[in-house]
């Protein structure tokens, strides 16, 4: 029996002329809906209140500046010492997101009075900004690059994407006048406009010039981004020429075109920048998954840290550190390099470090049948004192190598374990070869992995020398001695187990003489080394930074020779 087709009901039961009806009439009612709750929310806007306080953020004051300066020193402060909660505070500070809302606001409404009043008090509060945070790093003692400060200069299209999210939320905090105490300072960390124009002041007073391009692009993105934000929200409100006529203005069309041409051409390096991130990233990964695949092995390795660099040439180096229950042979490391180069597709220099480890525990041996235990002599107290040290420093020795890997690229160069009759801990004391000397955290840090690793408890004491001793020079010398080179030669090995290393020279000039003199002379010894370093240690230039220290002069010329590791990127 055949049963009639039955047309199915939805969107296919309709005829091809009712289908764009039918959006049409979705469309209508959403605009309706859209343009009633735009109406309402006008009406309760106070116009005279926000024009108000637009014309209050454009006036000129000494205490504005003042305010601005402090959240500068602040800022920088926070950037030198890699400080996140310092540079937080300098934000919530800086006055300098008031004079940037005002100017989209005159931007979306076209005054001119306020456009010009606002982008004066913007441009004079990026120049002092600039000068006094150069004028703070140029009179610094610390000029080194923090993750702080390198994480401001590379900015990519989410810094466009945060500006623009937290403009329309200040926009919205300043025409409703809800929750206002909250969302101002929440955007004023969003946005985060004072520190991108503090590290572009460090790049002009240490002569970096990469340092400020890059914190005063991040700036121009932030300030671009929340000008439109501005716009969006003020017309959603009713801003406009149109409705407010007696504020005066030109063609808003023309000024929208030329916000979204500048928005334009600086996404695409904010593109470029992203992209260049995400596939650092997905390199690291397929690296990461290498490293695994090669070395994560039931019961004899596993991979427990590992770091990757591209060199001039474009090789990449990798440097991996493994936990083995058994050490791996020449012969084993070679043959995982060139897997390692097969699966990710380019030729690497590969260096392995490996931590020995105990699997499982110690297990007590049965007394077998048939043996009778034997009396043991009673040793004497200077085999007991010798085996005693043979066994504690085969177990440090251990341990040291451990602490190495921890601690790269600083070295345990000699070390005092021992007995104290006062307290219940083991005194251990490292002498440790660096630049950077631990903290107390990173102190309590090692002392509990330690006494873990020892089961006992430890208190941990560390003495530090520099990688390279000071450089002593007579006055008015220039030329480097031959001890002198063969110290600095040493930095050849460190840069190579560690390419990610910064090279700091601090030239201290003489105290006695003709002081600009002194200087010219500190400055040419400082080039000297570098030129030295680059030529015979075949230390990248970009990896070198001088210094000139015009503090405290001593009595002989010296220079300070720093390795410094670079630190990883914060957020």
């Amino acid at each position: 029996m055949d049963f009639p087709a039955v047309k199915p009901a939805g969107i296919d039961a309709l005829s091809p002329f009712e289908v764009p009806r039918m959006a049409n009439g979705i469309f209508t009612t959403f605009h309706r809906y859209f343009t009633r709750k735009r109406e309402d929310q006008i009406s309760q806007i106070n116009r005279e209140s926000v024009i108000k306080g637009v014309y209050q953020d454009v006036e000129v004051s000494a205490g504005y500046f003042l305010l601005l300066s402090l959240a500068n020193l602040i800022a920088l402060c926070g950037l030198i010492v890699n400080s996140a909660p310092v540079i937080i505070g300098a934000m919530l500070i800086s006055p300098l997101m008031g004079p940037i809302l005002s100017s989209g606001f005159a931007f979306i409404t076209g005054n001119n009075t306020i456009w010009h009043s606002a982008l004066k008090k913007i441009s004079l509060s990026v120049a002092v900004t600039l000068v006094v945070a150069a004028i703070a790093a140029w009179l610094s003692p610390l000029q080194e690059a923090t993750s702080e400060i390198l994480a401001r200069t590379r900015p990519n299209l989410y810094d466009l994407i945060i500006a623009t999210l937290a403009g329309v939320a200040g926009a919205v905090a300043i025409c409703t006048k809800k929750n206002y105490l909250t969302i101002v300072p929440g955007v004023a960390i969003a946005t985060a406009v004072i520190p991108p124009l503090s590290v572009a002041g460090f790049g002009i007073g240490t002569g970096n010039l990469k340092f400020f391009l890059g914190g005063f692009f991040l700036f121009f993105t932030n300030f671009v981004a929340i000008i439109f934000a501005t716009c969006a929200v003020l017309f959603y409100y009713g801003f406009s020429p149109a409705s407010d006529s007696y504020l005066g203005g030109n063609s808003l069309r023309k000024r929208i075109i030329y916000l979204a041409a500048v928005i334009g051409v600086i996404s695409i390096p904010l593109v470029y920048t992203l992209h260049t991130s995400l596939a650092q990233v997905r390199q690291q990964k397929v690296v990461q998954t290498a490293l695994k695949k090669e070395f994560d092995r039931e019961g004899l390795s596993r991979l427990a840290s590992f770091t990757q660099s591209e060199d001039k040439e474009g090789k990449l180096q990798v440097k991996a550190i493994i936990s083995t229950t058994k050490y791996l042979s020449e012969k084993d490391i070679a043959r995982a390099e060139k897997t390692l180069g097969e699966n990710l597709r380019r030729p690497i220099a590969f260096q392995l470090e490996q931590m020995k480890v105990q699997p499982g525990g110690l297990k007590d041996e049965p007394l077998k049948p048939g043996l009778v235990p034997v009396s043991i002599k009673a040793r004497q107290p200077a085999e007991i004192v010798r085996d005693t040290r043979t066994e504690t420093m085969r177990l440090m020795n251990d341990e040291i190598a451990k602490i190495n890997a921890v601690i790269a690229p600083a070295t345990v160069t000699e070390y005092t374990f021992g007995i104290n009759s006062r307290h219940p801990e083991f005194p251990l004391e490292l002498h440790l070869q660096t630049d950077v000397p631990p903290n107390e955290g990173q102190i309590l840090l090692l002392e509990r992995m330690i006494g873990s690793d020892l089961g006992i408890g430890v208190r941990l004491r560390i003495r530090t020398t520099p990688f390279i001793p000071e450089l002593l020079f007579s006055p008015g010398v220039i030329e480097l001695r031959e001890e002198m080179k063969k110290s600095l030669l040493s930095a050849k090995a460190r840069f190579a187990a560690e390419p990610r290393l910064r090279v700091t020279i601090t030239s201290f000039p003489e105290s006695t003489g003709n002081r600009t003199k002194n200087l010219r002379a500190a400055r040419a010894r400082a080039q000297a080394i570098a030129g030295y370093l680059t030529e015979t240690a075949a230390i990248p230039p970009e990896r070198i930074t001088t210094v000139i220290d015009r503090g405290k002069t001593p009595d002989t010329p010296k220079v300070k020779v720093s390795l410094i590791p670079e630190q990883e990127k914060m957020p």
